[in-house]
C-alpha cells in the first residue's frame, strides 16, 4: 500500500482551516489597501502601538478605535501633516497609551510620509505610505529613513509594508514559532526568516500576508470571529 503525503498545501489549509476566510478578509483588506478603510493615519498607529509587543486584537484594536474617536472622527487629525505636529508628551495621547516611544515612533514615521507625499507630488497620505512601501529594501532596513526611527525595527518595519499591500512578511515571534513547529521553517537570522517565508509562500500558493494573518488569529483563539474596520 502506498502512503501518499500531505503536500504542505494540506497541512496548511487542515491546521488553519478554521481561520483561513477571516484571514482572506485581512490579506484582502491589505493589499487593496483598505486597512482601516485605508486612513493611513490609523494605519501608522496601529504599527506603533503593535512595536511595544502588545496583545494585538485586546489591546492594540481598541486603542487604534479609541484613537479614530478621540481624534479623527472630530476632525482633530486627518492627516500625516496634523499628526506630525503633535508632541508625545501630549496629555490625551499618554492617556491613551502612557508610552513616548509609542507616540514619538507614530509622529516621526508621519512626518517622512508627509515628506515624501509633498516632495513626489502624491494624492493623499495612503499613496505616500504604498510609495514607501514599495521602494523599501527590507534588506537594508536600517538604512532606511523609517527604519532609522527609534522604536521602528525590523518587525515594524515590515508591518507598516504589509498593511499598505505589499506581500511579504514580518519575523513576529509567533509566526517564526508557529512555523518553525508546523512546517520545519528555521533561519538563523530574522532576514534569512524572511527569504523562508517567502519560498513557503510560493510552495503552498498563498500569500505570505494571508499566512501571517492566519497565524495571528488561530494563535489568538479568534476563531471565525469577525473584525470590525480592520
Amino acid at each position: 500500500m502506498v502512503t501518499v503525503m500531505p503536500t504542505a498545501r494540506e497541512i496548511f489549509e487542515d491546521r488553519f482551516e478554521e481561520v483561513i476566510e477571516v484571514a482572506k478578509e485581512g490579506e484582502l483588506r491589505c493589499l487593496n489597501g483598505k486597512r482601516w478603510d485605508g486612513n493611513a493615519v490609523l494605519i501608522v498607529v496601529d504599527a506603533s502601538l503593535d512595536s511595544i509587543g502588545l496583545n494585538y486584537f485586546k489591546t492594540v484594536v481598541p486603542r487604534v478605535k479609541q484613537f479614530y474617536r478621540e481624534y479623527v472622527l472630530k476632525g482633530e487629525i486627518s492627516s500625516f501633516k496634523a499628526f506630525s505636529k503633535l508632541s508625545s508628551e501630549d496629555a490625551r495621547l499618554r492617556e491613551l497609551m502612557n508610552n513616548r516611544r509609542v507616540w514619538q515612533a507614530a509622529i516621526e514615521i508621519s512626518r517622512v510620509l508627509n515628506r515624501i507625499k509633498s516632495d513626489r507630488e502624491l494624492d493623499g497620505d495612503f499613496a505616500a505610505l504604498r510609495y514607501w512601501a514599495e521602494h523599501a529594501n527590507h534588506k537594508e532596513w536600517k538604512k532606511d529613513e523609517i527604519g532609522r526611527i527609534n522604536g521602528v525595527g525590523l518587525i515594524t518595519f515590515q508591518y507598516l509594508r504589509m498593511q499598505a499591500g505589499i506581500d511579504t512578511s514580518m519575523p513576529d515571534k509567533i509566526i517564526k514559532r508557529v512555523l518553525e513547529r508546523e512546517f520545519g521553517v528555521h533561519a538563523n537570522n530574522d532576514l534569512l526568516f524572511i527569504e523562508e517565508m517567502e519560498k513557503l509562500s510560493e510552495e503552498i500558493g498563498y500569500s505570505q500576508i494571508l499566512i501571517c494573518w492566519a497565524i495571528w488569529l488561530r494563535e489568538s483563539n479568534m476563531g471565525k470571529g469577525k473584525w470590525e474596520a480592520l
